[in-house]
Formats: C-alpha cells, sequence, structure tokens
C-alpha cells in the first residue's frame, strides 16, 4: 500500500522503502552550515504573513538545488518573526528521506508544500478547504521551543477578525454636536465584550487590541478599528462566542449612531491528539537527544536568562521531557495545524530553539532563532521528522493504529467546516 506523509512546512513524500538511520543522519548533519546560513537569512528578512516573497526562494532554491521540481513558485513558509526555522527544517528532512531513496534504489515520490501565514493568517486552513490533505495518510509538524517535547496535547480553536467602525467627523470643542464618533462605538463594543467574560465558559479566551483609534484629540474620529481574537477548546462554542461579539458590536453602533462591518481574518480548529503517533515521534526525539551549548553559546543564554521573568536551568535544553497525554488546554494558544489534525492523522513536537524558559513570540525568542542554538533544535527537528517518517513506512501498522485513533476520535459522521467560512486568504492581515 502506497503511504503518504506531511511535515510542516510541508513535506510530502509516497513509496516503502527500507534501510537504517545513519544515512538520514548524516545527510542533516553534514549540510548544517548551509541549512543555518538559510535560516539566518530567513530571519533577518522578518517578511509576515502572506508577504514570504524571499523566505520562499530561499526554500525553492535549496529543494531545486537538490532535485526537487517546482510546481507552484507562490509557494511560501509560515513566518512570525522567530519562526524562521520551520521551513529550513522541513526542507533538511525531505532532502535526507530523497537522498535515503535514491540510496536504497527504492521508487517515491516527495514533494514540499509552503505553509504561508502559520499565526494569524491561518493559511493551512485553506489548503484543508482545498482537499489538499484528502490523499495523505500521516502527518507530521514541529515548533520552535524552549524545550524538546513531544506531548500528546490539544489547543484553543480561534476566530478573529476586525471591527471597523464609521462615525462623523467634527470640531471636538466648536461642534461636538455634529460628530457622531467611531471610536465611541468601538470603546462601546469593547465594553459589552468585556462584560461578555462573566457569561462564557472558562475555558474561554478573548483579546483585542485597538489599531485604529483616531487621529487627533481635537477631532471627532471618523473611524476606528479594532483587531479580535476568540479561542475556546470547542471550535462550536468559538463560533457561538464569535456571534455574541458581533452583536455586542452591533450594539454598541445603534447606540453611539455610528455604523460598523466586520471581517473574519483567520480561524482554525483546536489540536485532535494522536497518540498513536505522538510515542513514535517521542521516541525518535529522545533517539536524537536535546540541544547542547558551547562557551559561547552558555554565555549568550546566561545573558538572556537575566531578562527573563521565569529563570529556568539551561541544562534542560539538553533534556528530552518525559512523555505526557495532557488532557488540560489552559494557557495553550492556537494554530492552524489544528485544522490538519482533523483532516488526517497528525502528530508533532517541539525542540529548544530558545533559552529555556523563554516566552514565545518575545524578543528573547526571536533573537534566539537567528543564532546558533536557534539552529542546533532545527537540525534537531530535521533528523526527529526524518526518523519518525522512516520509522512508520518501515511498519505500516502503526499508520493503520493511527488511523484507527483518528476515526475514532474523529467521529464517522464529522463534517468539515471551516471557521473562515468560504472567504478568500486575508492576505493583508498584518496589514
Amino acid at each position: 500500500m502506497v503511504k503518504r506523509i506531511m511535515t510542516f512546512v510541508l513535506i510530502y513524500f509516497c513509496f516503502n522503502a527500507f534501510g537504517n538511520n545513519k544515512l538520514l543522519l548524516n545527510s542533516i548533519e553534514k549540510r548544517t552550515a548551509e541549512y543555518s546560513k538559510i535560516a539566518k537569512n530567513i530571519w533577518e528578512y522578518a517578511e509576515v504573513g502572506y508577504k514570504e516573497e524571499k523566505s520562499s526562494k530561499e526554500l525553492i532554491n535549496l529543494l531545486e538545488k537538490n532535485g526537487f521540481k517546482s510546481v507552484n513558485y507562490n509557494s511560501i513558509i509560515p513566518l512570525l518573526i522567530g519562526l524562521n526555522l520551520f521551513g529550513v527544517a522541513s526542507a533538511a528532512a525531505a532532502i535526507s528521506i530523497k537522498e535515503w531513496l535514491d540510496d536504497s534504489k527504492k521508487e517515491g515520490t516527495v514533494r514540499f508544500y509552503g505553509c504561508p501565514a502559520e499565526e494569524g493568517g491561518s493559511g493551512k486552513v485553506y489548503m484543508v478547504r482545498e482537499g489538499l490533505f484528502d490523499d495523505v495518510d500521516v502527518a507530521l509538524h514541529w515548533h520552535p521551543s524552549g524545550s524538546n517535547a513531544a506531548n500528546a496535547s490539544s489547543s484553543l480553536s480561534n476566530k478573529t477578525g476586525k471591527f471597523r467602525f464609521y462615525g462623523k467627523s467634527a470640531h471636538a470643542a466648536s461642534a461636538p454636536d455634529q460628530g457622531r464618533s467611531a471610536l465611541d462605538g468601538l470603546e462601546a463594543m469593547n465594553h459589552m465584550v468585556n462584560m461578555m467574560r462573566e457569561h462564557v465558559e472558562e475555558e474561554s479566551r478573548i483579546h483585542y487590541v485597538i489599531t485604529k483609534g483616531g487621529d487627533a484629540p481635537n477631532v471627532v474620529p471618523n473611524f476606528t478599528e479594532g483587531y479580535f481574537y476568540v479561542r475556546h477548546p470547542d471550535p462550536e462554542q468559538v463560533r457561538e462566542m464569535w456571534e455574541r461579539v458581533v452583536l455586542a458590536a452591533q450594539g454598541a453602533a445603534m447606540g453611539t449612531e455610528t455604523t460598523v462591518e466586520y471581517e473574519v481574518t483567520g480561524g482554525v480548529y483546536n489540536i485532535l491528539p494522536n497518540e498513536t503517533l505522538q510515542e513514535i515521534i517521542h521516541d525518535k526525539l529522545e533517539t536524537v537527544g536535546g540541544v547542547y551549548y558551547d562557551e559561547d553559546e552558555k554565555k549568550y543564554a546566561e545573558e538572556i536568562s537575566l531578562t527573563l521573568k521565569k529563570r529556568v536551568s539551561l541544562s534542560s535544553s539538553e533534556e528530552v521531557m518525559t512523555y505526557k497525554v495532557i488532557n488540560s488546554t489552559k494557557g495553550v494558544g492556537s494554530t492552524d495545524v489544528g485544522d490538519v489534525t482533523w483532516a488526517v492523522p497528525t502528530a508533532g513536537f517541539r525542540t529548544a530553539t530558545y533559552v529555556p524558559g523563554t516566552p514565545g513570540h518575545s524578543w528573547q525568542a526571536a533573537s534566539c532563532t537567528g543564532t546558533t542554538i536557534g539552529f542546533k533544535g532545527m537540525i534537531n527537528a530535521a533528523k526527529t521528522l526524518a526518523l519518525s517518517t522512516k520509522h512508520l513506512l518501515e511498519n505500516p501498522s502503526d499508520i493503520e493504529k493511527a488511523k484507527i485513533e483518528f476515526e475514532d476520535k474523529r467521529g464517522k459522521d464529522y463534517i468539515y467546516q471551516a471557521l473562515v467560512g468560504d472567504r478568500e486568504p486575508a492576505l493583508n492581515y498584518r496589514n
């Protein structure tokens, strides 16, 4: 039976081949300097979601140089500041698998997909919606972190959007009665949403920022914009909460004699964990091991650690955390990998690309991923992806076991409905 496995940034391959692990690991290790240089280039580009043109070309050139045929030059990689390592690790894994295939004289196809706008833009959601995973057996992914772990855990479903209020400008001192403040509308909406927090389930999360609040205090604002996130472990609860936020916006507009419109910019499902696959990945992550710092890296790590609110032993980067099945979703974020997990059996892991204790989405994380500390974690991720893939292809019974678990958890009557609806990708969501 032909087997197809993906990793993120996506690698897609179908074959049935056997061999030892040495070739895979050597293929990655001998190119460490090259892979690190590409990761540093992407880090310096610092391109945001759906704008990753230079970054995508780096990976396209790397893959084409190693015998891959480019199908779509619009393929792009996920890149939030600090997440330059995703694509390079997955490309390295794909290249090593190709070399393994060539060496073993087995037939097969390796296909690499770029995934845009990983956080906020819901790039993989549109890929799921368009059926790119329909013929895939297993999906594997990884994420930068301050530790090494492959736990079976979930995440929060999330729906995001921008609410835009329109009013009437007037001089705030000499003719306030002639104005209708769009800022009043947005602030009234924010107040109602904050009151809503008392009447939602405990695991709910609501966040917002005002992206446009007006131009000058002495001018009644005629335009304002707020950017909202709604989260919950259950995507159906997210749908219901979102509708309540919409009602708050409409009520605020009515009460302030303004008008409002909104745009859904993103929406992702929670992760559906697959313990069968997670146990396999954990075993391979333990085989690869953690990240060890040289003297210069230790000095840098100690300086970073001094800036952290919660300091963690630097030696924890060398450890792989004990495998756990984590049922709680408190304190976790959201990812468009979630939609993939409802389309195909999926599993993932994280490696120590940050100094231990570093929070994600921080300047410390961004700094680490442009150093050899980040590159070492990236190389470990590539090795773990490659070894996990090889295991699954040599043990098709594990793939079948993962599928049985997947169908049991998802349910036979499940029908996918993207939280973004039928809209096209929000290409300017970072603007």
